[in-house]
């Protein structure tokens, strides 16, 4: 147990405050770690949900837990190709703990993490690409990405917002969680149960990391 001898003046105080916060990050568990922008290589995929977890799950339409597994997938073949090391946190229908998956995360070193979901809503009017941080660090991956979707014919922008979503929020390394569309919205809901468009959705996630990170690593034969 430590003991902390307590001032009076205005400088005691701001010490104090500054010893509190810093335990406050500790004992959060999202301390953050050093991530070198421009030479990282590890790209964590994080396909949401997962076995008895299904996600957004309307009426006629293949759940979000396999849509996201889908998009996960096809982005580890497409990072491998430019010589980046994808990690996913889920490769088939299993359900993954959210402390799990954040866990897979702050493992590695000098990586990034990107979640995958879909998104649902009463209003089934709604429809569009929204991306989600937590922390400042990840600001710029977000709104990258974000721009990078949007590139999508008939994208349409519903923003990039904070949140405090767990696995952005206790990660130790920059993250976001990208929402795909809403399986909620008819016409939307069809044009992400196409192949074209998940290849699209892929393709233009992995140019919104490229951009972040400057350029590719180069290209590799398998993912590591």
């Amino acid at each position: 147990m430590v003991k902390l001898a307590f001032g009076k003046g205005p400088k005691h105080r701001c010490g104090l405050l500054l010893i509190l916060l810093a335990w406050a990050a500790l004992l959060s568990g999202c301390v953050q770690r050093g991530i070198e922008r421009s030479t990282f290589r590890t790209v964590v995929i994080d396909p949401g949900h997962g076995g008895h977890d299904a996600g957004a799950n309307p009426r006629g339409v293949s759940p979000e837990k396999f849509w996201t597994l889908q998009v996960g997938l096809r982005l580890q073949k497409r990072l491998a190709q430019g010589g980046f090391y994808p990690v996913l946190t889920r490769t088939s229908d299993i359900f993954i703990p959210l402390d799990t998956r954040v866990g897979i995360c702050n493992r590695q070193t000098n990586t990034i993490f990107v979640s995958i979901h879909f998104n649902a809503t009463r209003k089934r009017d709604i429809r569009g690409i929204e991306t989600y941080y937590s922390t400042a660090r990840s600001a710029d991956l977000a709104k990258l990405v974000h721009s990078s979707i949007l590139r999508i014919p008939g994208a349409a922008d519903r923003r990039v917002h904070t949140a405090a979503f767990h696995v952005i929020r206790k990660n130790a390394f920059p993250a976001i969680l990208v929402e795909g569309g809403f399986l909620t919205n008819s016409a939307e809901a069809k044009r992400i149960a196409s192949p074209a468009y998940l290849d699209a959705l892929t393709e233009r996630i992995y140019q919104g990391i490229v951009t972040y990170r400057g350029s590719e690593p180069g290209a590799t034969s398998t993912a590591q």
